[in-house]
């Protein structure tokens, strides 16, 4: 289990999106030596959230203060898994048969290695910890 820190990029234009807004993010994380070890950032509107799993969430919150960003932290679940044909598949399929929904998922993996890494939120965090740990 893990917890996200979501930095809501909106219309303020002060913390507007576009050109440069991850940049200045990640790169204002850096100088304080948080390390981003997930992100996950879409186009969804007029408020574009940033989904950010870092070390050190503390820090990383008051950078996201210091930019005017508005955050919410949120559970997550962190799944480490073999990089086979299947396994996110075998893992799905516990979760559906408990009722578990995802929200949102996504992963990878870094090459060289056998094991992929998959970040998602679902609808009931501890029991879905249960079934995939």
């Amino acid at each position: 289990m893990a917890a996200w820190l979501a930095a809501l990029v909106g219309d303020d234009p002060e913390v507007r999106g576009g050109p440069g807004a991850l940049a200045t993010l990640c790169s204002e994380m850096a100088k304080v030596a948080v390390n981003i070890e997930a992100i996950q950032a879409t186009e969804a509107g007029p408020i574009n959230p940033v989904r950010l799993l870092v070390s050190h969430m503390d820090v990383a919150r008051k950078v996201c203060d210091k930019l005017g960003l508005k955050t919410v932290i949120e559970p997550a679940l962190v799944v480490g898994m073999s990089h086979r044909p299947g396994a996110l598949g075998r893992v799905m399929r516990k979760l559906a048969a408990k009722g578990i929904n995802v929200d949102y998922v996504y992963g990878t993996i870094e090459k060289g290695t056998k094991q992929a890494v998959v970040v998602m939120g679902v609808s009931d965090l501890a029991a879905a910890a249960k079934l995939v740990h």
